[in-house]
């Protein structure tokens, strides 16, 4: 028997470990020793496994390092009061305070197996939000507007002879026979959806929640024009001949075969495009007050364009963006709060949860670091988030920070 198998946290980090895929071969043994020992861990092992809530919370603990991060935590035993302050200094604090957040719950089950059902009987009676889901808006060329997600695979709309369907969650479009009369679609995503387009050249488009684009059904003159609001990631399929432009909010983006994101919510100070291949021109919109000069991108920058604010203009400048990945953790189902302040983050609960935020008084605006699986209910992030010592209450679809 394995000596540490009686430490609750250690088996707590071995379940958040299995959860997510990364147990090796000595901590397999290790768990299934644990399990085999008694009914009662049996049972357990089966409860935490049924239960929705706990498998969100352990998913939720995906790239930390709990052994190492709980192994400084229980070395020092910081206090509440001076969590806040440490975790601005070091990672593994971050990792700590979210394993003992997740963790609880397991801790919980295994000093008290008696009371399991009690726990889960309380719990699944609190309000709770579920996350945002696969879904959009198409508004065709003569304002016929469908719901993608209630819709059955197949051909759903023929638009001046280019084919739209359906297949695994996508919009496609067929341009094989289109005709030269232009006619635009537009894909909207509402809060508490994302969605995934096939443009007619071959495009791939993923859009954020409260994201837009607008393309025509074919693409037929000298250049590939769309316009686009909200957050989008672009693969752009490659022609020379015809340039791809995206019109966002104040700016424009020139490109021929590249990958890139764009960020131009209305509620954000600035619009972020971030390179990952290729190369981009960011050019701001003539009106654009001050306009500055348009500049060209590489792969690991991103370009950001300031919002005119009263009598100061526009400012666009280019930042080294090393992990580009982390911008596009959305794309791929995490939230990253990595060096995210409490608004930002909030607007993000409030795009994917399709929630309203409102302050009480002035919340201290602390800095979060970390990821999370936006498959998480709400509930669960707000305890992520009540570590740095910010308070929520949920009142119907109203979130109050406090």
């Amino acid at each position: 028997m394995v000596s540490s198998s009686n430490d609750p946290f250690f088996i707590a980090a071995l379940i958040s470990r299995s959860q997510q895929g990364l147990l090796t071969a000595t901590e397999q043994e290790q768990l299934d020793e644990w399990i085999a020992a008694s009914d009662e861990n049996r049972q357990l092992w089966m409860e935490l496994n049924d239960a929705d809530v706990q498998q969100q919370q352990v998913r939720a603990m995906a790239r930390f390092d709990e052994e190492a991060a709980l192994a400084r935590f229980l070395a020092d035993k910081p206090t509440r009061s001076n969590i806040r302050r440490m975790i601005h200094h070091s990672w593994k604090w971050a990792a700590a305070v979210l394993l003992l957040v997740f963790g609880i719950s397991t801790y919980f089950f295994l000093t008290h197996p008696g009371q399991n059902t009690r726990w889960f009987s309380q719990k699944s009676t609190q309000q709770d939000i579920l996350p945002g889901k696969n879904g959009a808006i198409l508004t065709l060329a003569d304002g016929t507007q469908l719901v993608l997600d209630s819709l059955g695979e197949g051909r759903i709309a023929t638009q001046n002879g280019t084919q739209v369907s359906l297949a695994n969650n996508e919009l496609k479009y067929d341009a094989t026979s289109a005709t030269d009369e232009t006619a635009y679609n537009t894909v909207t995503t509402p809060n508490g959806r994302q969605y995934h387009v096939i443009l007619p050249d071959g495009t791939e488009v993923w859009l954020n929640a409260g994201s837009s684009i607008q393309y025509p059904v074919a693409f037929k003159g000298r250049e590939r024009r769309v316009k686009i609001k909200g957050e989008i990631y672009f693969e752009v399929a490659s022609k020379s001949w015809q340039p791809f432009v995206v019109e966002a909010d104040q700016l424009k983006l020139e490109v021929l075969g590249t990958s890139f994101n764009i960020n131009s919510y209305d509620n954000e100070n600035t619009v972020r495009t971030t390179l990952l291949t290729g190369a981009v021109k960011v050019t701001p919109l003539p009106g654009t007050m001050n306009a500055p000069k348009a500049q060209v991108l590489v792969p690991g920058q991103t370009g950001v364009l300031s919002k005119p604010d009263g009598a100061a203009g526009a400012a666009l400048t280019i930042t080294e963006t090393p992990d580009a990945s982390n911008i596009i953790a959305w794309k791929n189902g995490l939230f990253n709060f990595d060096g995210q302040d409490l608004y930002s983050v909030m607007r993000q609960l409030e795009r994917w949860y399709n929630i309203d935020v409102q302050y009480i008084g002035k919340p201290e605006n602390v800095i979060f670091k970390g990821k999370m699986h936006r498959n998480t209910n709400l509930s669960d992030v707000l305890k992520v988030l009540e570590t740095m010592d910010v308070n929520f209450e949920l009142k119907g679809n109203t979130l109050y920070v406090k």
